[in-house]
């Protein structure tokens, strides 16, 4: 986020419904981080001696970062998706894991392909687990998330039908919902 950026940051440029990254680099580079990421058409905004990558798509490059910081990470992490129930789950189970040690969860209810990348990129080695909600815009969402935090253990809070004009029924729901596992750590666990 350019409004809280700082300058030992890394920026990466993703355009999203409301805001396109781009259009804050030249504010970003002002502030005095350290480099950019930027979509490959857009590389005239950094000049030519500003540290920066070009890919051919920031959000991707901000997920392959997301799970490169997971791998890293030598701590179970919990993915918790559900029609309803996802943020108390989250909260109840990270207030019961906390005797454990520092937990990482999700904040608020950060549960998209930004919010859960910006999860991981927080965690440390200093952390004892990582707790992370995934929410659903539709089919591919869950299994996306699943993709770059490979979860070692898969919660599903319930099937309802806050979902059903997207879906269509509450079997579509059910099959978008288990696009949880499909990245699940072989040794893992589904609850």
């Amino acid at each position: 986020d350019s409004r809280n950026i700082s300058a030992d940051d890394l920026f990466i440029a993703i355009k999203g419904n409301n805001f396109d990254g781009h259009d804050f680099i030249s504010e970003v580079i002002e502030k005095g981080i350290r480099a950019v990421i930027i979509n490959k058409d857009k590389q005239f905004l950094v000049p030519d001696n500003y540290p920066h990558w070009i890919v051919s798509d920031t959000k991707k490059a901000f997920q392959r970062i997301a799970l490169h910081q997971r791998r890293k990470l030598n701590i179970p992490v919990v993915a918790i998706t559900g029609s309803v129930g996802k943020t108390t789950t989250k909260e109840i189970m990270g207030e019961v894991m906390k005797s454990f040690g520092k937990i990482k969860i999700s904040a608020k209810n950060n549960n998209n392909e930004i919010g859960v990348g910006l999860t991981i990129l927080g965690s440390t080695d200093k952390d004892k687990l990582l707790i992370l909600e995934m929410g659903m815009r539709g089919r591919g969402q869950i299994e996306n998330l699943s993709k770059f935090s490979e979860p070692d253990i898969a919660v599903i809070t319930n099937i309802g039908s806050s979902h059903i004009g997207l879906l269509g029924s509450k079997e579509n729901i059910a099959k978008a919902k288990c696009e949880i596992v499909r990245y699940l750590n072989p040794n893992g666990l589904v609850i």
